[in-house]
């Protein structure tokens, strides 16, 4: 696995709270986390746009993209959800509570995709090392959402 992957990753998770923070404050100025949501959405469209023309990625024709299953177009939905959900919730719960039940979440849904090998990862089978570890996460998830 190489370390600009790992930085990467931990960068990601750097940077996932700032978006909370900064949408639910966006939420609360515009007075709805659903409008905070599409203004969150809308500007990293324009973000990717930009980057996408800088770095001069290559677009894909329709004929193309109506040959992909419709499962594909999940994604952004999935990512809507996130980003409303933690506007919602996040000033309920505080950030480390956010954070922890979302990660409880993607450790157990990563434990299904990962051991069936799903939406075209390798196989990575559950062993004793992976469900303990993923068990003494959600003892720690537990934890800091109760304390």
């Amino acid at each position: 696995m190489g370390y600009p992957y790992i930085i990467l990753a931990l960068a990601v998770g750097l940077v996932l709270p700032l978006q909370v923070g900064i949408n639910a404050e966006l939420a609360r100025r515009v007075l709805s986390p659903m409008t905070a949501s599409f203004f969150s959405f809308a500007i990293g469209t324009l973000g990717l746009l930009v980057c996408a023309w800088i770095v001069r990625v290559p677009w894909p024709g329709w004929s193309t993209l109506v040959t992909f299953p419709s499962w594909m177009w999940l994604g952004g939905l999935i990512g809507a959800f996130a980003v409303f959900g933690g506007v919602v919730s996040g000033p309920k719960i505080g950030f480390l509570a956010l954070v922890s039940l979302v990660l409880a979440g993607q450790l157990i849904a990563s434990l299904i995709l990962d051991h069936n090998g799903w939406l075209g990862f390798p196989v990575r089978e559950l062993s004793l090392g992976r469900i303990s570890g993923s068990i003494l996460l959600l003892i720690a998830v537990t934890l800091i959402h109760k304390y």
